[in-house]
């Protein structure tokens, strides 16, 4: 289980307004093993924030972090590197997160041998396994990543976060930009993934249709706090908040104009 209790966190003000930003304030979430958990929000509404603190790229103003019984906001610097793989975080620009003069192979090397220690033999067996698993081709292993579709490209971040055997993987609005085919493909293929490995999912996005399809739960995250949590949701009947609801218009309308593309009208 990974947590967050009553977390806060304030960026200063740099504008020179003296109004520092809250961007999250007072939020308590719990991301089960074995689960898909989704935080579903406008842009800005502190959905980014959270996921950099939950893996610990950032640290809270207030609160506290624990993976299982371990308070991660306690560590030392030292100890929290052990930990480093349990909690894997896929941004939403693959680009930008992968080095592009790589070769896709060095990619998914790194954390084999940096985490896992693995050998060269293991090393290759393991990149093979991985390569099944996010549905990419063999030879694409001596591209580089420059080289690439945007839609390898995301499948090799999966791939590369998979490789350090984490306990939860976050995906940062990490289907924005795919179309409606493939995002269907990639979200699907997780399904599939998360079942399969038994791993905790938490995906951050401002897409409604996304959480329904993919979520055990879903929190409805606003200006920085969580404003309604919704266990197992079947419907969008199911969102109360009026805020909520209007992320439920939101979502239809973008239905309805995709249906009405594809009707060619």
């Amino acid at each position: 289980m990974l947590t967050a209790k009553n977390v806060s966190k304030t960026y200063p003000d740099n504008t020179g307004a003296g109004m520092d930003l809250n961007a999250v304030s007072d939020v308590t979430v719990e991301i089960p093993d074995n689960s898909v958990t989704v935080i579903v929000g406008e842009s800005g509404s502190g959905k980014s924030t959270l996921s950099r603190i939950l893996s610990y790229i950032e640290r809270p103003d207030i609160g506290r972090i624990f993976l299982d019984d371990t308070e991660i906001t306690a560590l030392r610097p030292s100890e929290l590197r052990k930990l480093r793989g349990k909690v894997q975080l896929v941004m939403q620009d693959a680009a930008s997160s992968l080095d592009p003069h790589l070769t896709a192979e060095k990619i998914l090397a790194e954390p084999l041998k940096l985490l896992l220690h693995l050998d060269a033999e293991q090393r290759k067996s393991r990149i093979s396994e991985l390569l099944g698993v996010v549905q990419l081709p063999e030879d694409l292993l001596k591209h580089r990543v420059s080289e690439l579709s945007g839609g390898q490209q995301k499948r090799l971040c999966i791939a590369r976060a998979l490789a350090a055997e984490p306990q939860h993987i976050i995906f940062d609005e990490s289907f924005s930009g795919l179309d409606v085919t493939l995002k269907k493909q990639v979200l699907t293929m997780l399904k599939d993934l998360q079942k399969t490995l038994d791993i905790g999912m938490l995906i951050i996005t401002h897409d409604l249709d996304t959480a329904m399809y993919m979520a055990d739960r879903i929190y409805v995250m606003r200006l920085g706090r969580i404003i309604e949590t919704i266990d197992h949701p079947h419907s969008f009947s199911d969102f109360k908040e009026r805020y909520s609801q209007e992320l439920v218009k939101a979502a239809l309308y973008k239905r309805n104009a995709i249906q009405y593309t594809a009707n060619g009208v």
